[in-house]
This record gives C-alpha cells, structure tokens and sequence, in this order.
C-alpha cells in the first residue's frame, strides 16, 4: 500500500509531537490530517513503545482483512465451518450447530487450513482480527 505525501508529512507530525510531549497526548490538530486514512477497512496502529527500541514510534497502516476474499476459496460450508472457528466454537459445537459428525468438521477444518494456507485455526482467527 503507498501512503501519499501530505499523509507521511502528517504521520511524521504527530510522531515528532509524541518524542517531544511524551507521556502528553498527541494534539488533535496533528492527527486530524490522517483522519483521511483512517477510513473503513483500513486499520492504524502507533506503537509508542516501539521508541526503546527504534528510536522512534512505529506507525504501522494496513487493509483490514476482508472476509469475503479471505473465505473465497472455500466452498459454502467450509465457509460455514470457518465463520465458526472465527467465532472461537470447538469442534464439537460446530458439529452439533451444523447437523454433520466431528469427524467431518475436523475434516472441514483441515481442507480449510489447507485452502489457505494457514497453520492453525488460531492463525484463521488472527488472520480476521489484525
């Protein structure tokens, strides 16, 4: 993702505001410039801590996941078994809300992880909360 000028000279305001006034909060005036990023679908994140570190505050702004592309390459019900897992349900609750055995989801949830090539159903739910 590129972030425009105007965006970068903001972000690199109110970074300078948190080095200087630190433990102050950052002024309105220097984060009202980056409201323009902070639209639907797009996440910022300043880490303050990050200064012991790198020097500096780490400004970090990235798409949120969308779940409808995340889940594309699942079939129906694996997208039904994987807006469970998102949830947090076991398996076992996720056989029995669906109607179908455990060894089936397991099976499910395995083509899934597979389809997406993700590690773990953790890694599922991660992949939908960043």
């Amino acid at each position: 993702m590129t972030i425009d000028e105007s965006v970068l000279g903001a972000l690199k305001k109110a970074v300078r505001a948190v080095e200087v006034d630190a433990p102050r909060p950052v002024p309105m005036e220097l984060l009202l410039p980056l409201i323009r990023v902070a639209r639907p679908g797009l996440h910022m994140h300043l880490d303050i801590a990050a200064s012991d570190v790198i020097g500096a505050p780490l400004v970090t702004v990235m798409d949120k996941p969308d779940r409808a592309k995340l889940l594309a390459p699942l079939t129906k019900r694996q997208r039904q078994v994987a807006d469970l897992i998102i949830e947090g349900l076991p398996n076992r609750v996720i056989a029995k809300q669906l109607g179908i055995s455990l060894a089936t989801v397991k099976d499910h949830v395995h083509s899934i992880l597979e389809r997406l090539d993700l590690p773990s159903r953790t890694a599922l739910i991660l992949a939908m909360h960043r």
